[in-house]
């Protein structure tokens, strides 16, 4: 098994859940091993895709790093998982996903548009032992 990327950009805009503002999402393949990091284009901030960067769980998976956080993960992510996609860049301009219809659909439709691409290093995978 490959690692995986989406092979062109996308993008949409939609209202976050809890703060109800109006957010810009694109969606931007990424080179092997980068992962799954988010980028704050109003903060200049990345957030790595990683338990360390958690930092709330109370009502949204929030990740956060130097000040800047991402809120309401759960359904893009929920998306990524599904379309196996080990490599992509989130960037947004405002501290939440768009919540959309409020299932993952809008982003499993976004990858659809965006098409997968193959990548040439072997995936990474977890085993859990114990």
């Amino acid at each position: 098994m490959y690692q995986t990327t989406i092979k062109k950009p996308v993008e949409v805009v939609g209202i976050g859940l809890h703060k109800g503002v109006a957010v810009k999402l694109r969606l931007e393949p990424m080179s092997e091993n980068t992962g799954i990091v988010f980028y704050r284009s109003d903060k200049g901030v990345s957030i790595p895709l990683r338990p360390e960067y958690v930092v709330d769980t109370k009502m949204a998976t929030v990740i956060g790093n130097k000040g800047a956080v991402v809120s309401t993960i759960e359904h893009l992510m929920s998306a990524v998982y599904a379309f196996g996609i080990d490599n992509l860049r989130v960037v947004l301009d405002n501290n939440e996903i768009p919540i959309m219809d409020g299932s993952s659909i809008s982003f499993t439709l976004l990858f659809k548009e965006a098409g997968i691409q193959i990548q040439d290093k072997s995936k990474k995978i977890l085993k859990i032992k114990k």
